[in-house]
């Protein structure tokens, strides 16, 4: 869990976990895998994969394998509708469950998946909000940070309005923010790794 600084004029910080939405239409897989082991190890508390309406590859697959590759992180999968619909969808369920040793939690529709895990569900009238009500959280989708700053005024706002936690596209320099927290941002690593 990431820590919000205290607001001014109050001494309770304001913890907001941190989601990283990995690549919607992953072409290199283990690049894919690897890139959602390495948010897990630098400190997400949850991977979000949404492959849209029409997936090229097997969503419940996907899940599996990122289930097997991390150790610690939820691990939140909007399936399409024709899986969620499809028969011997909780037997493959229960199989990431075990896999994921319980830390797969699903994306679905109003009155879908009675399958046994946390279902995040679209927050009416909020198109980029999520919660789930089992849980008691509230996520929202933000962009990538542009900068330290922005980030910690990012995730102060997302406090503010009462979200436990903020889904962040996955991208390099969120993923050095996690990492190392403290540092001042002046990472001219990065930018030599980044051509």
């Amino acid at each position: 869990m990431v820590d919000i600084p205290s607001q001014e004029g109050t001494d309770d910080p304001r913890p907001v976990k941190v989601g990283v939405l990995l690549d919607q239409a992953p072409d290199k897989l283990t690049e894919w895998l690897a890139d959602a082991a390495a948010f897990d190890a630098g400190g997400a508390d949850a991977l979000w994969v949404d492959c849209g309406p029409d997936p090229r590859l097997d969503v419940p697959a996907l899940a599996a394998a990122l289930a097997v590759v991390t150790y610690r992180v939820r691990l939140v999968v909007a399936l399409p509708d024709e899986t969620a619909a499809a028969p011997g969808l909780a037997g493959t369920i229960d199989t990431i469950v075990r896999l994921s040793r319980g830390r797969l939690a699903l994306i679905a529709g109003p009155g879908a998946l009675e399958v046994g895990v946390a279902v995040f569900r679209r927050v009416p009238g909020e198109p980029n909000a999520f919660e789930c009500a089992d849980e008691g959280e509230r996520w929202v989708a933000v962009p990538v940070p542009q900068g330290r700053q922005s980030w910690r005024e990012t995730r102060a706002d997302v406090a503010g309005r009462g979200f436990t936690g903020l889904v962040v596209p996955a991208d390099p320099q969120l993923l050095d923010m996690l990492r190392n927290p403290d540092d001042p941002g002046d990472r001219r690593d990065l930018q030599l790794a980044q051509g």
